[in-house]
């Protein structure tokens, strides 16, 4: 199921959401040191937004898209990534990517995804590709911003990693609930065709590339109610779930040997942020969070690979405009700030 589907159920009303003051991101060959987060929005308010941080000044632009291309960014922002020198902005429902240059956030191209519903990106060489919800994944060239081919995987696919020269890609289901689907297609990236469906447990969502480039982790989120979330781990080598862990998680972040993760219970409206060590495979802290910060409810997270910081972004109640914590590594509040509607990805410039 898609989050947008947890927000129409959840909001009657969208508040109007206020700006700070305008910052534009840093001359490159001046200074890089600021953050992007991609705030969703509501599905079907048009009001997806890049808010951007610059960590020397503490000033925050709540819509630096905006502000720098005179037009919004559209409709339920759904992924945000760097790759080289521009930053890739996936928009679901209006169903297009936007292609900004990494350093001012101006658009230098828009790639058309009309009837496919875009979800996720991922890059290797001079190719992009998106995971699309009408079942399919695209391939583009980076630099002319075409598309160039479209392979079928399974419903609804969601997740996208690369790892040995193969595509992974998580087919949720989420259209056919209840009946999630079940399945992690890999597709060898020389041929651009699926060469193998992994089972794997309902509703897989989210993948990500262990460390040692080597490991899939996958994110697999139950039905919602009886069957819970839980994290596996996907072997490049073989194909095959190799471990699956009894940890509810909706979203982590790597940093060294470590992943950090948070699990959001709907129904009981309580969250965990916690650390798993990646070596001995185990939770080694059930309580991250030190000092006393609450959040209300987790929706992204990252960790700087400069300093170990760990941000973790807070939806508030879907209505009004969310926040960033960042958190040193004793899990102690540094310093937060106000962003848009759903802050969900994040980025860091430097």
């Amino acid at each position: 199921m898609k989050k947008s589907l947890f927000v129409l159920v959840l909001l009657a009303v969208l508040m109007t959401a206020c700006h700070k003051k305008p910052v534009t991101p840093d001359n490159p060959t001046v200074e890089r040191n600021g953050m992007y987060i991609l705030n969703e929005g509501v599905w079907n308010y048009n009001n997806s937004t890049i808010s951007y941080y610059n960590f020397d000044s503490g000033e925050v632009t709540t819509d630096i898209f905006t502000t720098v291309n005179n037009r919004g960014l559209g409709d339920t922002g759904n992924d945000l990534q760097r790759y080289g020198s521009r930053l890739y902005c996936v928009v679901n429902t209006s169903e297009n990517i936007q292609v900004m240059d990494l350093y001012t956030a101006k658009v230098v191209g828009t790639v058309s995804l009309v009837g496919k519903s875009p979800r996720r990106i991922c890059f290797s060489g001079t190719k992009a590709y998106v995971s699309c919800f009408d079942g399919t994944v695209v391939r583009i060239d980076t630099a002319s911003l075409a598309v160039e081919a479209s392979v079928t995987v399974g419903p609804n696919p969601e997740g996208v990693c690369i790892a040995n020269g193969k595509l992974y890609v998580a087919n949720t289901g989420g259209y056919n609930a209840p009946n999630y689907g079940t399945t992690v297609s890999v597709i060898d990236m020389a041929s651009f065709a699926v060469i193998k469906n992994i089972t794997v447990a309902m509703n897989p969502s989210r993948l990500y590339l262990a460390p040692n480039q080597q490991d899939i982790y996958l994110v697999s989120n139950g039905d919602y109610y009886t069957v819970k979330s839980c994290l596996q781990k996907i072997s490049s080598l073989t194909d095959e779930v190799v471990r699956t862990y009894n940890i509810e998680l909706n979203n982590l972040a790597f940093y060294g040997n470590s992943a950090y993760l948070y699990s959001y219970d709907f129904s009981t409206e309580e969250y965990t942020i916690q650390i798993f060590d990646l070596t001995t495979e185990t939770i080694v802290n059930n309580h991250f969070i030190t000092d006393g910060t609450t959040l209300n409810i987790p929706y992204g997270i990252i960790v700087n690979p400069r300093n170990g910081d760990v941000y973790i972004s807070d939806a508030q109640y879907f209505t009004v405009n969310g926040d960033v914590y960042c958190f040193d590594q004793s899990g102690k509040k540094k310093f937060s700030f106000e962003v848009g509607v759903n802050p969900s990805g994040m980025v860091f410039l430097n």
